[in-house]
This record gives structure tokens, sequence and C-alpha cells, in this order.
């Protein structure tokens, strides 16, 4: 769909749903036009996007205003995209987001881990597990990395 250097688009279409599968680094030279020229219900995942600066926020902020008639989800949030859901309202705008990353360090080894999170566990932060068994050194315990509160703040 789209490709450059730093960044990639490809798309799959499932029962006219349509899934954007998005990599690289989000900034002034990234175009969301493919994007903005489809129609029906798209899923935006944004796994692979591993930098996004204040330009690349700009632009998918005009692309999200463009499509305000359209349903848009976002799946597989990196915490990188979950910081500007939290900073940047209208980076969600009228989306829905489906599913989040969320960081878990180890007491003991300091190993890192991201667990993907569901809208059903993020609507209520009280859900979501604040400690959980360390499968790389198992004897620590791996933690939310910040307070669930905060982190998931975009879905109040």
């Amino acid at each position: 769909m789209v490709h450059n250097e730093k960044f990639k688009m490809d798309q799959t279409v499932t029962d006219d749903i349509r899934t954007i599968m998005m990599r690289g680094i989000i900034d002034e030279d990234t175009s969301f036009d493919p994007i903005g020229h489809t129609e029906g219900e798209i899923i935006i995942n944004f796994k692979g996007v591993t930098a996004i600066n204040s330009c690349g926020v700009r632009n998918w902020v005009n692309l999200i205003k463009s499509m305000s008639e359209r349903d848009i989800f976002y799946e597989e949030c990196p915490p990188l995209i979950v910081r500007q859901m939290n900073m940047v309202p209208s980076f969600v705008s009228h989306a829905q987001v489906i599913s989040v990353f969320a960081a878990y360090v180890c007491d003991k080894c300091d190993d890192e881990k991201l667990i993907l999170i569901n809208h059903k566990a993020f609507k209520n932060s009280a859900n979501i597990p604040e400690a959980m068994p360390c499968d790389s050194c198992e004897e620590g315990e791996m933690e939310f990395d910040g307070l669930p509160q905060q982190y998931f703040a975009f879905a109040k």
C-alpha cells in the first residue's frame, strides 16, 4: 500500500473490514492519503510503529478528522501510541480503541515485557493486573510499569 524507507503500511480486507498494518516511523514524510481514500469500517494496527514525532501526530489528527463519518478501530497500540492518545485527545477522536500493549518490568531480573490488554479490561483500570510471575527468571514478579489509571486515561 505505502512504502518508504522509514514507514510501511499494508492492508488486508476481510468481510468488508479493512485492516491497516503500520510499521516504522510516523513523521512529516508519512502520507496517510491511501487510508483517507478507502471506504467502510477500518481497523488500524499500530503494533509495528517504532516512533512518532509531532508532525506525524499532526498528519494523523488531520486524517482522523477527515474520516469522521467512518467507524475506526485502533488495535495493538504500543506504549508510544498510548502516550499520544493520552496527550492529544484528537489522536483518538471518534475511533474506538480495541487493544493496547502495557509494559511490565520484573522486580528481580529487570526483564521487560509488553502485555496486550483488551478494551474490556482497560475500561476499568481495576481490571488491569498489577503483577504477574516473571517468565524469564521465574523468581520475580512482573509489575505494571506506571500507574494504570494514568496509562489508560484515554479510555475515560
